[in-house]
């Protein structure tokens, strides 16, 4: 009886912890309806599953920050996400870097108040083009691509710095592969591509026997920041924080769950 009692006793006290531990936070995360291979994948409001790297990259983040639940995917036109942020519709969204951020938005902010750069989605730009032009190595891609068009997929959150630097960027295709043959024919005299997984872009250039190449020198390094909506971030202050933390800590994690999604050579 004694043993019995001590079990019960056991099991009243650790039944409170296993409930509080399973609290669920609800959270909406939105994004693009576009199929964007391989960060996002599928058209319309429908998830597939697979749902797509960055979807992936962010269901991990949420389940490793004290949620307890994943997320609720909502996928929305790229000119609608900002706007459903700011007004509440939804909780979560990325956002790229902007000169100003509206008060209804939170991002991470460092010991001064500045919005924290390290606790953010680091990456690199680079730019590709035909190996027949014969452009040097040496070639820096901010200066020789003035007045040249450059290729980009739609959405791309840093096209608008691209633009106010003073680049010309045809951003109508919906995919690399797209911006590639749109290379090829010479509608455009360059094209974006992201170094998150160098070795994936490499593989496509394979593709290509030579014909494509990269310019050595980047274009930009960009960020991209899970924001979220200012009201959720002052409810739910210490999961967004470790979320945020939780990025930061695992920078390599959206190359690695990218694997999956690498077309095959």
């Amino acid at each position: 009886m004694a043993k019995r009692a001590g079990i019960l006793l056991m099991l009243a006290l650790i039944a409170p912890l296993s409930q509080a531990a399973g609290n669920c936070i609800p959270l909406r995360f939105g994004y693009m309806d576009q199929d964007r291979p391989p960060y996002w994948m599928g058209d319309g409001d429908k998830v597939p599953e697979p749902p797509g790297a960055a979807v992936d990259l962010v269901r991990d983040a949420v389940m490793g920050s004290g949620f307890n639940c994943l997320p609720t995917l909502v996928r929305l036109p790229v000119a609608r996400l900002k706007v459903a942020l700011e007004a509440g519709d939804i909780d979560m969204s990325t956002l790229g870097e902007q000169p100003s951020y509206p008060p209804e938005i939170a991002l991470p902010r460092d010991k001064d108040g500045n919005v924290d750069r390290n606790r953010a989605l680091h990456n690199t730009v680079v730019v590709l083009v035909r190996a027949r032009d014969k452009l040097p190595a040496s070639t820096n891609p901010m200066e020789y691509f003035r007045g040249k068009p450059l290729g980009a997929t739609q959405g791309n959150a840093y096209t608008a710095r691209l633009r106010e630097s003073g680049l010309t960027i045809d951003d109508g295709a919906r995919d690399l592969d797209r911006n590639i043959e749109k290379l090829k024919l010479g509608r455009v005299d360059g094209v974006l591509a992201s170094l998150v997984k160098p070795e994936h872009l490499t593989a496509t250039l394979k593709r290509y026997k030579g014909a494509i190449v990269q310019l050595p020198q980047p274009l930009i390094n960009t960020r991209l920041w899970l924001a979220f909506n200012a009201g959720y971030y002052r409810a739910h202050h210490d999961q967004v924080e470790a979320l945020w933390t939780w990025l930061d800590t695992n920078r390599g994690r959206l190359g690695y769950v990218m694997q999956k999604y690498r077309k095959q050579d």
